[in-house]
């Protein structure tokens, strides 16, 4: 067996090896890595060129002309002025000025501002001092936070460490910062070669998401307004209708251009002096630095050991202005990983195939390809892949190459050599012994002729064959075994003949072997209780007992019979009799629904509550419609286990104890909000939106991984003792849903559904939207909006009728709740909010006016 599939095990095993080598991200890999990419940006060719970018350099030729730096500010006014009237559409003036009391007293620092409130395109550069955790301080600018930016959070705060954390910020003095027409800050990421490759866009200060000078530059060179960045957290910053693609601290990995090539250049003193004109700057974004000998700062780049700051910071924002971004494909894990077993899969069936030479050819050939399609998808296409590790593998497969020969391998005494049969002699297979499972009938005619012939076939696992065996008593047992099975049903009828045929050599798969049997042809160990039929296909099966279980929830047909002593057989009624699931104990009940029994349990790994909840599948008696649901169930709760948000219940583990399913899930100490409700609580305005909002954040955050909850109520709502909500059941309820209704088991009032469900139409994430204000009405009122007399008459209220507004029913309910229960309860979806952030969106300004004003705001 090892001399057939050694060159396939070696294949697997070097890609397990390459694999390996990937995920532990060794240093020395990483910094061959980095180097590959600097390879690439070299050997590139001429990079993009920026015409409508214009670097004015305050250069020795400048400082010996007009003065040595630093200036004093009003002429750094100058110099704005004289590039004011070429005018450039934005200015990017690359310099810190900090507080000088000097300046200010002279009144230069006026003058500056002055001219920067004339232009209104001056963007200025801050300096921030980097912080290890965020702070929950409030006291910044009022000029600052104009220039913030937005998250896609509902409550508008990401992970902590999701962008740069600030610990202060180094401003332009007062006037500078009123009248500049943008503020952003600068600062320097460095990777562990020291290198700069990436440019963080987006830093935290003080409650507030403010832009790099980079981003806000660009965003002022595209005419977006500030307000509409928006930061998707671990994904992407969004400039209007451009995205950037990030990492999950929101920098941006920087496509470098040639150094010295990409920009151009011109001298301050060239400005001043008017020698070239003035209006080649009309439209262009102009940036203005410090680029004298003593004052130059330089970063090392994949590009250049020594890129000065000015040019580093303009790849920058070119980068984002013509959207040229670098397209990471080596972002992904998960491909990653897949395309290396790929490859080893393909190798192992290729190479073993054919001979050391052309093995050689094929490799050489691959690593060939491999080089010229990573330069040409950066070159031609942005796309940066991470050919580190495929090569990894090429060579090792290289090296591996001569070893894929068995004679080659049995020679160095590796393996036993290989006997190859003569061309032409045909090998004569041993001749199968067959053991034959026959009912009465058969055995009876066998009393009577011994040479009886059964035909076997069995075309799923060892394709169409028929093979004829002679019967023979006389033969030792092992040989030929013939038992009868037959059920009560079929007595007296030797008309009917089914057989149950079973491959008994060596060499059969463990599932095809009998297992030994008792009086009569059944186990002689069978449980009390059972009595064995046949089955639709002619078997039998033993999995029905005689009599049903009076306790149970469920049919006769649900409890598996093989179950020995130290495998009780669970019945849904006997939940005080478990003490078990999975890996998991049993503490006690925490509740029972129309689905199955709610478990307090215990992880003995980790020492760690969870909640137990066990699934009633017993109402399906179609074991192909039973095995449906089993798998949909376990798909539905895995998807569900992906969701990972702090107001959602999380899945740990979804498991099978006999034919009773589990989910195992975190364990929240609380009370349902239908408790809350039915207690009539009295829950004041502030509340329920900030109840609501959470809620909100739930839905938003499943809803953008593609899974809608379909039964969004108040017994789905867990409500901890700061009114910190929990959303349950998340991929089971779309179990619930379909699965039962379809097998004809109640599943209680349809008080929060949408209209769509109960018409039946198409559905999606706005059902949840339309439970939402229903149970956001109730919460308001202590009532449903919807009523009736019957199920039929309910059903009809919330398809055709509009309900009562809450304020008719309180008075001291603000309008603003009408008009969002009332979108939210509109019968066409496309009339409600579209999204749960929306509704969170028009709760925002009302649960701010609860807020205490801070100084400094």
């Amino acid at each position: 067996m090892l001399s057939k599939y050694s060159s396939y095990i070696l294949c697997l095993l070097i890609s397990i090896l390459v694999v390996a080598l990937y995920v532990n991200d060794f240093s020395f890999l990483v910094k061959l890595e980095w180097k590959l990419q600097s390879l690439l940006y070299s050997v590139a060719g001429d990079a993009h060129y920026a015409g409508d970018f214009t670097l004015v350099n305050i250069d020795d030729a400048t400082t010996e002309q007009f003065g040595q730096w630093p200036w004093d500010r009003d002429k750094i006014a100058d110099l704005l002025a004289a590039v004011g009237s070429g005018e450039p559409k934005t200015v990017l003036l690359n310099i810190i000025i900090d507080y000088d009391f000097s300046q200010d007293t002279l009144g230069y620092t006026g003058i500056l501002a002055g001219q920067m409130s004339w232009m209104k395109n001056v963007v200025v550069p801050y300096d921030i001092s980097k912080a290890e955790f965020r702070s929950s301080k409030i006291s910044t600018p009022d000029y600052l936070k104009y220039f913030s930016v937005g998250v896609n959070n509902d409550l508008g705060v990401l992970p902590e460490y999701a962008t740069l954390l600030c610990r202060k910020v180094f401003l332009p003095p007062d006037q500078i910062s009123q009248y500049a027409g943008g503020l952003g800050f600068r600062y320097n990421v460095f990777d562990n070669d020291r290198k700069v490759r990436w440019a963080p866009l987006i830093m935290y200060y003080e409650g507030f998401y403010y832009p790099s000078v980079e981003l806000l530059t660009a965003a002022k060179q595209l005419g977006v307004d500030p307000s509409l960045i928006i930061v998707l957290g671990g994904e992407s910053v969004k400039l209007g209708g451009l995205e950037i693609a990030t990492n999950e601290r929101a920098e941006m990995f920087i496509n470098y251009g040639q150094p010295g090539r990409t920009f151009n250049r011109v001298s301050a003193a060239d400005i001043l002096t008017e020698k070239i004109d003035l209006k080649s700057l009309k439209d262009k974004l102009v940036i203005i630095s410090v680029t004298t000998e003593s004052e130059l700062e330089y970063v090392a780049t994949p590009v250049s050991a020594q890129l000065d700051e000015v040019e580093k910071t303009a790849n920058v924002i070119e980068n984002i202005v013509h959207g040229n971004l670098i397209k990471r494909m080596d972002s992904n894990p998960l491909v990653d990983m897949v395309i290396l077993f790929g490859l080893g899969i393909m190798f192992a069936f290729i190479l073993p195939r054919v001979s050391l030479k052309y093995r050689l050819i094929i490799l050489a050939a691959s690593v060939f390809v491999v080089i010229n399609l990573v330069y040409v998808l950066f070159s031609s296409y942005n796309l940066l892949t991470r050919p580190l590790y495929v090569g990894i593998e090429l060579l090792f497969m290289l090296m591996a190459a001569p070893l894929m020969d068995n004679e080659f391998l049995a020679r160095l005494g590796i393996i036993e050599e290989v006997k190859r049969p003569k061309t032409g002699v045909a090998r004569k297979r041993p001749e199968p012994q067959v053991r034959v499972i026959k009912d009465e009938a058969s055995a009876a005619a066998e009393a009577f002729d011994p040479t009886v012939q059964v035909s076997h076939k069995h075309s799923e696992t060892f394709g169409q064959f028929e093979k004829t065996v002679k019967a023979d008593h006389a033969q030792p047992s092992g040989e030929i075994k013939t038992t009868a099975h037959k059920t009560a049903s079929d007595a007296g009828d030797s008309s009917r003949h089914d057989y149950h045929n079973v491959i008994s050599n060596d060499d059969a798969p463990a599932s095809f072997i009998d297992t030994p049997t008792g009086a009569g042809g059944f186990g002689s160990d069978l449980p009390d209780g059972f009595e064995p039929t046949r089955g639709d296909s002619g078997g039998i099966d033993l999995g029905k007992t005689a009599t049903a279980d009076s306790a149970g929830f469920g049919t006769p047909t649900d409890f598996a019979p093989d179950q020995s002593d130290s495998q009780p057989v669970y019945r849904p009624g006997d939940s005080q009799n478990i003490r078990t699931l999975g890996r998991y104990q049993v503490v006690g009940v925490v509740g029972k629904g129309a689905m199955g029994t709610v478990f307090k349990g215990l992880d003995p790994a980790i020492n760690r509550n969870v909640a137990l909840k066990t699934i009633r599948l017993d109402f399906v008696s179609d074991p192909e419609e039973f095995a449906e649901l089993k798998e949909r169930l376990f798909r539905e709760a895995r998807a569900a286990g992906m969701l990972s948000h702090p107001n959602i219940v999380t899945i740990y583990d979804v498991g099978t104890e006999g034919k009773l399913q589990y989910i195992a899930m975190e364990y929240i100490q609380g009370a349902t909000l239908e408790e809350m409700i039915r207690r009539r609580v009295k829950f004041n305005l502030r509340i329920v939106a900030q109840m609501i909002t959470q809620i909100c954040s739930a839905l938003e955050y499943a809803h953008s991984q593609k899974i809608v909850h379909r039964d969004i109520k108040p017994a789905n709502i867990m409500v901890q003792k700061d009114y910190t909500i929990k959303v349950m059941d998340f991929g089971i309820a779309r179990v619930d849903s379909t699965s039962m209704t379809r097998t004809g088991i109640a599943m209680g009032t349809p008080n929060y559904i949408s209209p769509e469900q109960l018409q039946g139409r198409k559905v999606d994430h706005r059902c949840d939207l339309f439970s939402l204000g229903v149970m956001m009405y109730e919460m308001l009122v202590n009532k449903r909006p919807f009523t009736g007399e019957n199920l039929t008459a309910l059903i009809y209220s919330i398809v055709n009728k509009e309900p009562e507004r809450p304020s008719a029913v309180d008075s001291s309910i603000p309008p603003l709740f009408d008009r969002i229960i009332e979108k939210a309860l509109k019968k066409n979806p496309d009339e409600r909010f579209q999204k749960a952030s929306d509704v969170s969106s028009a709760l925002a300004d009302f649960i701010e006016s609860f807020t205490p004003a801070r100084k400094g705001f």
